[in-house]
């Protein structure tokens, strides 16, 4: 049959992508699929073993160019320069021009059967920078006629006419077979990209994390609340017309929910947690040090460096509330409730189709409800059923690697 090449953010420090990574990996053994993962810098990238015994990734941002701390050892005009975005688009040019096509020449896809990139929010603008890469990739597989196919990929909340321009050349080539995005706010995105005559390529399915399954090794849920931050500064440059963008608003806000989740239980049992990235820990702690003095025993948790770490952590709670997308998937793959909060369209679509919109407040949502609200509809939460959703994922991705070929 031949080798499948994975392409993603598989070395990425983001613990999010190292769950991508972990759920593919799941669905190719469950498969019998012999794959190989490489990442976005060209490097050959082994599998985990089973869950039981898997040990290595860590955490960061998104972003290919730059990771999240990185821009804090940066002088201060080199982190004016990279705040430009005519300094980053220019970048994306100069990289699709040199290091993209190197790297994508690397991918030595004339080697395998086909090649599958994804998943994650890999057709996101980003300044250009994964559509840049990925058309460098595509443009190998038409060289090799290989066929290149997307499985449970995102475009973020909106595009911009380039990125438009070169995903449309990227669903109209030859070469791609088809795209599956994760969810239907991205497909539309893509397939408005996509020439009509090609936009048949262009399916909506889920998010590959919710493959992933509670199992013996994983911690047994207690009697604590996690509550899941999201660095102001992640919002101002992501999303900066949320309000938690503003950090005394964001300090207010979670000091208002600690007290009256407070009213229900002793503050022992809530736990504040970053999924890891340096901006959100940073976030976490001083969260925490303004908290603790009038809740003592408020505990935080900085210390998730690999997928397995979040795995384990949140398979422990009781409940959790969050804003980064998978902490919220993390936690409907281990059937532990769940509410989250709207930042990027990505989050509320997969609530819905989880069938759990009422457990995640949109951005349009956010300032009607009170600290009570939350509170309360957290503390009634139950957990997802994703029976539908895993069937289809396997589905899709059988029909992605050619599985009933």
């Amino acid at each position: 049959m031949g080798k499948t090449l994975f392409a993603g953010e598989y070395s990425s420090r983001n613990v999010g992508d190292g769950i991508i990574k972990l759920a593919i990996e799941t669905l190719c053994r469950d498969h019998g699929v012999d794959a190989e993962f490489r990442d976005f810098f060209g490097n050959a990238v082994p599998a985990r073993p089973a869950r039981s015994d898997a040990s290595a990734t860590a955490a960061a941002a998104p972003g290919i160019a730059l990771h999240a701390g990185s821009a804090q050892r940066m002088g201060p005009v080199k982190r004016r320069l990279l705040a430009s975005a005519t300094v980053n688009y220019a970048i994306a040019i100069l990289f699709y021009l040199t290091r993209y096509k190197r790297i994508a020449a690397r991918y030595d896809t004339a080697k395998y059967r086909q090649v599958v990139i994804g998943g994650g929010n890999l057709l996101m603008d980003n300044f250009l920078n994964f559509p840049f890469l990925i058309l460098r990739v595509v443009k190998e597989c038409e060289r090799n006629k290989v066929p290149l196919k997307l499985f449970s990929v995102g475009a973020g909340r909106k595009l911009s006419l380039p990125a438009r321009k070169i995903i449309g050349r990227i669903v109209q080539s030859d070469a791609v077979v088809s795209i599956m995005c994760r969810d239907e706010h991205s497909c539309a995105l893509v397939r408005d990209a996509a020439h009509p005559r090609h936009s048949h390529k262009v399916k909506s399915s889920f998010d590959s994390g919710l493959y992933l399954q509670r199992d013996d090794s994983l911690t047994a849920a207690g009697s604590t609340i996690g509550l899941g931050v999201i660095a102001p500064s992640v919002l101002g440059t992501l999303a900066p017309d949320h309000p938690m963008a503003n950090p005394d608003f964001a300090v207010a806000w979670w000091d208002g929910i600690v007290g009256s989740l407070h009213q229900h239980m002793p503050a022992q049992d809530i736990e504040l947690i970053s999924n890891g990235s340096t901006p959100d820990n940073d976030f976490a702690h001083m969260l925490w040090n303004a908290l603790s003095p009038r809740y003592p025993g408020l505990s935080v948790c900085t210390d998730i460096r690999k997928p397995e770490d979040l795995l384990q952590r949140i398979a422990g709670y009781r409940a959790l509330a969050a804003f980064r997308m998978h902490a919220t998937v993390t936690a409907m793959a281990l059937q532990v409730p769940v509410m989250g909060f709207e930042w990027d369209p990505k989050v509320l679509q997969m609530f819905s189709y989880c069938g759990k919109r009422d457990a995640c407040i949109s951005i349009a949502e956010f300032n009607q409800y009170s600290a009570d609200d939350i509170t309360d509809s957290l503390l009634s939460q139950t957990p997802a059923s994703l029976l539908d959703i895993r069937s289809g994922l396997r589905a899709d991705f059988r029909t992605t690697v050619g599985a009933d070929e």
